[in-house]
């Protein structure tokens, strides 16, 4: 750990398919992230249960045992992460059901959306 200044911006990437998963992680070390991936929600759950605080959440919405729009609504009632940024991702052009998420991107995407995602939510 660095000076009290040099904050470390830690997200969590919630995405079940390996290559996409690899792929978004490494945009996100690019610039500058640390990233703790996760399977699905329940994966994702652990981590914010036990870790600390990530500047934000990106999820998958469709993945196994905890979906990422179950993941959302849990993290929205934990008051210590309600406060956290959301970005959701899907494949599916106009998902109706969009979770209360603060940006959402149609996969796949280009690292200039993930940059304009993670600015638009405050952790740019």
């Amino acid at each position: 750990m660095g000076a009290a200044g040099n904050v470390v911006r830690r997200v969590i990437l919630v995405e079940d398919d390996p290559g996409m998963r690899e792929a978004i992680r490494a945009l996100l070390v690019r610039v500058g992230y640390q990233v703790a991936p996760a399977v699905d929600g329940a994966e994702a759950w652990e981590l914010l249960a036990r870790g600390p605080r990530p500047v934000a959440v990106l999820v998958d919405l469709y993945t196994p045992r905890m979906t990422g729009h179950d993941l959302v609504a849990r993290i929205r009632r934990t008051p210590r992460l309600a406060v956290v940024p959301i970005i959701a991702m899907s494949g599916e052009r106009a998902s109706r059901d969009r979770p209360a998420a603060e940006a959402f991107l149609e996969k796949p995407f280009s690292r200039e959306q993930l940059e304009w995602a993670l600015e638009q939510v405050g952790a740019g």
